[in-house]
């Protein structure tokens, strides 16, 4: 669903108020994350998230890190959950990548 509101604790009002619209007796319906679909939409960050691989390499294994991903989002954990669907359309991609961290990049403003 797609919909526009002025800041993210409005857009999280919205949503909660199209999903109680679509719950009706036995459907269940969950709230998942909001993606803004407009950089520095008021209320989210930049996040970088970077991802790696662990190869093996004698008797131990070895992180490399294959992939960073920005995104806006309203915290970690959403630019998480954001990142996997951007990180799984990237060249290369292999379902064996984890992700390693997820940091709020500062605002050079």
């Amino acid at each position: 669903m797609v919909f526009e509101a002025p800041d993210l604790a409005r857009a999280r009002a919205a949503a909660r108020s199209h999903l109680e619209e679509r719950q009706s007796g036995d459907d269940k319906w969950s709230l998942g994350v909001l993606k803004p679909l407009t950089p520095q939409a008021p209320g989210t960050h930049r996040y970088r998230v970077v991802y790696a691989v662990w190869e093996p390499v004698d008797d131990f294994f070895e992180r490399r890190d294959v992939h960073d991903v920005e995104v806006w989002a309203a915290d970690a954990q959403d630019a998480r959950r954001l990142s996997h669907a951007d990180v799984q359309e990237s060249p290369g991609y292999a379902p064996a990548w984890r992700v390693r961290h997820v940091v709020r990049v500062p605002d050079t403003a």
